[in-house]
């Protein structure tokens, strides 16, 4: 079960959907009134936000404070691993029961061009590109995020953090994929910029 939630999480992330861009909350490519859009944000090598990712690269299960962590429902310790495709260090906080509790995520990025990531997730079922707290975030998902979404953020042109969640059977019509790894981002953000 674990290699599947990791391979649709994976899978979601690295290909795509015919779907369409939008700014604001995500929606799906069946929503009315989306837009796309032609704007794409640019960013530098330096972090514009002064956020730096350098403690967290080999320590990811850091980006949350243990009372943010509680935050996320019940969930085991945050376990360190490899993330796919060479996206460097994943910290995994699984839900103690599979079908009642989510499971969380968090991918620290180093050395990997955020826009060239976006440009691949752009074509999903589900893209939404907008910002919090002043930082570019764009949340995905290659179906319809009613069981997934990945939200990423950069936090230079080629460093970034990606948040993502399989949504528990149990939690489904209270925690909204998208807008729960918006939030967990969101917690991240804040703590970055200290």
């Amino acid at each position: 079960m674990t290699a599947l939630i990791t391979a649709v999480l994976a899978f979601g992330a690295l290909t795509g959907c015919t779907g369409t861009t939008t700014n604001g909350s995500p929606t799906t490519a069946g929503s009315t009134g989306a837009q796309e859009t032609g704007s794409t944000p640019t960013s530098s090598d330096e972090s514009p936000s002064g956020m730096s990712i350098e403690k967290y690269v080999n320590a990811p299960c850091d980006t949350l404070k243990s009372d943010q962590v509680t935050t996320l429902g019940t969930v085991q310790p945050g376990v360190v691993a490899a993330a796919a495709g060479g996206l460097g260090q994943k910290c995994t906080w699984r839900g103690q029961d599979v079908i009642k509790n989510s499971t969380y995520t968090v991918v620290v990025t180093k050395d990997k061009d955020f826009d060239s990531r976006v440009d691949g997730v752009k074509s999903n079922g589900v893209f939404a590109e907008k910002k919090i707290d002043d930082v570019r975030v764009v949340s995905t998902d290659g179906t319809d995020a009613t069981m997934y979404c990945l939200t990423m953020f950069p936090t230079s042109k080629t460093d970034s953090v990606t948040v993502q969640i399989a949504t528990a059977a149990d939690e489904r019509a209270t925690k909204k994929p998208c807008d729960e790894t918006e939030r967990v981002a969101q917690l991240i953000i804040t703590n970055l910029k200290g």
